[in-house]
C-alpha cells in the first residue's frame, strides 16, 4: 500500500495551550485528529489539551479569572519566555484587574505554580518518540504556545514544529517564521488539508527526499516566506468525520472525583461567515470591525443530516448534554432542518449558539425547542446610524425585536454592546439612548470596549473611521523584547484617532447601561423571573403588565383593532402596512393609537416602522 492510500507511519503530537475556555474540548484539535486518523489511519495522533492540566493544577476558578483578559492571560507565560523582563508582564497583568480584584493578585507565585505544571505535562511527554509537534494558536494562546516551542526546541532541535490557528492567519503571518526560528512550518488557514499534507511528505518511508521539496503553496516554511498563496482548504465540509475529543475525556477521567466536571461538546455545522454584502463605499464586505474569518476563504456548510448524526454521536459518546456550536454564522438554509433533527434526538440539551439579528421568531423557537438556552447575537449597536458604519445590515428595531424574542423564549441573550467605535459622533449616541429606554424592557447587554483587529476593515480603511494611523499594540513592549514587540502582528492593533472624543461621548451611555443593569435585576426579583414587559391574551382585548423597579405594576388594556394592531407589530411593521391591513381605520387614527404606545414604552418607533415590545404570555410559559 502507497503512502496516499494511508500507509504513513509515525506518531505526531497536537498541543492546545492555555487559556482556552477549560470546559470545553479544543474544536481544533478534535478536528484535525479526526482528519488525520481518517486520511492516515496508521498514524498515532495524539491530542493535548495542556490547557484543561493547567487549569485543573491552578483551580478552575482561578483559570477562569485570568482566561477572561487576553493581556491578563498573555502576561503569565510572557513572563517565563522572556524571564529577564518578567517585571514588564506583571505590570501589564496588573493593569487589568480592576480595584477590588477579580483574579489571582500573586503574579510571582501564579508564574511558579503554571511553570511546574507546564514542566510536568513536557516531562511525561515521550518527546524522542514523535515525528511532529502542531501548535492550533488562536486568542490568549500565543506567549504560553511560543514559550512551549522554545522548551521543546531546547531539549530537542530536531524535533519539528508547525504551527497554525488564528492568531497566524492575517497578512505578514509568514513572519512568525522570522522572528522565532524555533518554528519550522506555519499553516496560515484551514488546518486538515496543509496538515495532511505536510504529515505525507515528511514521513513518507517510501520517500525520504520529500522533506526537502515542500512546495510554498501549500505551506509556508522557514524558507518561503512569501505570503501570496491561495488557500488551501477543503471544498466541501461533508467529508470531514466528528472531531475526536477522546484525549479530552481522558485527562478528565484522569482527575480525583471532586475534580470532574461535565464538560460543554463544540460543535461546528459551518466555516466562515455568510455576511458579506458591501458597505456603503463599496470597498469591504461584512462587518467592519470583524476579523475573524481570516483563516477561511468563502462560506461552507455541513449538511444538516450530518451536523445532527455528529450531534447524536458525540452525546451518545461523552455522555454530556452540553454543546456549544462554534460557528460564527449558523447557516440559513441549513439552520432549521438542523434544529428539527436535534429536536427529534428527544433529548434534554444545553445549546449555545451564535446568530444573527434577522433570525425569524420561527426559527428561535425551533432553536429553543432543540434545547438552545443562550445565545450571542450580533447586535454590537443600538443606533441605526452607527449599525449602518458598522455595515451590520439591521436596524436598532430589528435588534430589539431580537432581544424580544429572547425574552420571550426565554433564552440568554448573552450579547454586546460596542462602545467607543471610531468614527462614532453625538447623533449616534442620541439614538442608542433613546433605543436604550425601551431596551430595558429585556436582558441587559454586556458593554465591550472597540479594538481593532488586525486585516478587519477597519484595520484595511482606517481613513473611513477617523483612524489616522495603526501599528502594534503598545501592550505588546510589555510581553515580547522591544524589537519582537516591533515586528510581531498581533491580532489586537494599536491605533491613533478620535479615542480621547469616543471616550467622552460614551459615558452617557455607559451610566444608562449600568442603570439598566441594576434596573432589571430589580425588576427580575419583583417578577420572580418573568419578563418586565408581557401580555395576557384575552382574545378581543389584551392586558399588558409593565413592571419598573420598586413601583407598582402598570396593568394596560387594549380593546379590538388596538389589540389586534398590537399583536400585528409583533415585528416590525410599516404605517403601510398597518393601514393596510386595517384599512376600517385611517392612517391619522392608527399613528395616534401607536405613537401612544411609544409614549408609554410599550412599542418602539423608527423611521416609519413600528414594533410591540411586550412578550406574550403563553409563549414565554412553554419554556
Amino acid at each position: 500500500m502507497t503512502a496516499a492510500h494511508g500507509s504513513i507511519p509515525g506518531r505526531i503530537l497536537l498541543v492546545s495551550a492555555p487559556w482556552p475556555l477549560f470546559n470545553r474540548p479544543s474544536l481544533p484539535l478534535g478536528a484535525l485528529k479526526g482528519y488525520l486518523q481518517k486520511e492516515w489511519p496508521s498514524l498515532a495522533v495524539e491530542a493535548s489539551h495542556l490547557y484543561l492540566q493547567i487549569a485543573h493544577r491552578l483551580g478552575f476558578d482561578r483559570y477562569h479569572r485570568i482566561s477572561q483578559r487576553v493581556w491578563r492571560a498573555e502576561a503569565v507565560y510572557a513572563a517565563l519566555l522572556y524571564s529577564e523582563q518578567a517585571h514588564q508582564a506583571e505590570r501589564l497583568y496588573a493593569g487589568t484587574i480592576k480595584k477590588g480584584g477579580d483574579a489571582p493578585t500573586d503574579f510571582s507565585r501564579l508564574v511558579g505554580e503554571v511553570e511546574t505544571a507546564t514542566d510536568e505535562w513536557f516531562d511525561r511527554v515521550d518527546w524522542p518518540d514523535l515525528d511532529l509537534v502542531g501548535f492550533s494558536v488562536s486568542f490568549c494562546q500565543v506567549t504560553a504556545s511560543l514559550y512551549l516551542i522554545s522548551k521543546i526546541k531546547t531539549a530537542y532541535p530536531a524535533l519539528p514544529v508547525v504551527v497554525g490557528g488564528s492568531s497566524f492567519s492575517g497578512q505578514r503571518s509568514a513572519d512568525i517564521l522570522r522572528i522565532f526560528p524555533q518554528i519550522d512550518y506555519l499553516i496560515a488557514g484551514e488546518g486538515e488539508l496543509a496538515l495532511t499534507r505536510l504529515v505525507g511528505r515528511l514521513l513518507d518511508p517510501s520517500r525520504p527526499e520529500a522533506r526537502r521539496e515542500l512546495p510554498a503553496d501549500l505551506i509556508f516554511t522557514a524558507a518561503s516566506e512569501t505570503c501570496q498563496r491561495p488557500f488551501l482548504q477543503l471544498r466541501r465540509l461533508d467529508t470531514l468525520p466528528a472531531p475526536d475529543y477522546d484525549d479530552y475525556f481522558s485527562m478528565l477521567a484522569g482527575f480525583a472525583p471532586r475534580d470532574r466536571f461535565f464538560p460543554t461538546l463544540p460543535i461546528e455545522s459551518s466555516r466562515g461567515c455568510w455576511w458579506r454584502r458591501k458597505d456603503s463605499s463599496g470597498r469591504f464586505g461584512g462587518c467592519a470591525f470583524c476579523n475573524l474569518n481570516l483563516q477561511w476563504q468563502g462560506y461552507r456548510t455541513k449538511t444538516a443530516d450530518q451536523v445532527v448524526h455528529e450531534v447524536d454521536h458525540l452525546v451518545r459518546k461523552h455522555q454530556v448534554l452540553s454543546l456549544a456550536f462554534a460557528d460564527n454564522a449558523l447557516p440559513e438554509k441549513q439552520v432549521g432542518a438542523i434544529f428539527d433533527g436535534i429536536r427529534r434526538q428527544d433529548r434534554n440539551l444545553s445549546i449555545f449558539a451564535e446568530i444573527r439579528a434577522t433570525t425569524p421568531l420561527s426559527l428561535i423557537q425551533k432553536m429553543r425547542q432543540a434545547g438552545v438556552d443562550t445565545v450571542q447575537v450580533g447586535i454590537e449597536a443600538l443606533s441605526s446610524r452607527l449599525l449602518g458604519k458598522m455595515n451590520k445590515g439591521v436596524r436598532a428595531i430589528d435588534n430589539l425585536c431580537l432581544m424580544k424574542h429572547c425574552e420571550a423564549a426565554g433564552i440568554i441573550n448573552a450579547s454586546n454592546l460596542i462602545l467607543h467605535f471610531p468614527s462614532s459622533d453625538a447623533d449616534d449616541i442620541v439614538q442608542t439612548l433613546h433605543c436604550l429606554a425601551f431596551a430595558r424592557w429585556y436582558r441587559p447587554l454586556k458593554t465591550v470596549s472597540f479594538w481593532l483587529g488586525l486585516d478587519s476593515p477597519a484595520f484595511r480603511f482606517p481613513e473611513q473611521f477617523q483612524i489616522h494611523s495603526t501599528f502594534n499594540h503598545p501592550r505588546l513592549k510589555k510581553l515580547f523584547p522591544a524589537p519582537i514587540a516591533r515586528q510581531l502582528r498581533f491580532m489586537i492593533q494599536g491605533y491613533r484617532g478620535d479615542r480621547r472624543r469616543q471616550l467622552q461621548l460614551w459615558r452617557r451611555v455607559e451610566k444608562a447601561v449600568d442603570r439598566w443593569r441594576r434596573d432589571y435585576a430589580l425588576v427580575q426579583r419583583q417578577t420572580n423571573g418573568r419578563p418586565a414587559l408581557s401580555y395576557r391574551d384575552g382574545g378581543h382585548f389584551l392586558i399588558i403588565d409593565q413592571h419598573r423597579p420598586k413601583e407598582p405594576v402598570a396593568k394596560h388594556r387594549l380593546v379590538g383593532t388596538s389589540a389586534q394592531i398590537y399583536r400585528f407589530c409583533h415585528v416590525p411593521r410599516t404605517l403601510e402596512q398597518i393601514s393596510g391591513r386595517f384599512a376600517s381605520h385611517s392612517t391619522a387614527q392608527i399613528r395616534s393609537f401607536l405613537e401612544s404606545m411609544e409614549d408609554k414604552q410599550l412599542a418602539f418607533a423608527e423611521d416609519g416602522s413600528y414594533l410591540s415590545l411586550a412578550v406574550p404570555h403563553a409563549e414565554r410559559s412553554r419554556r
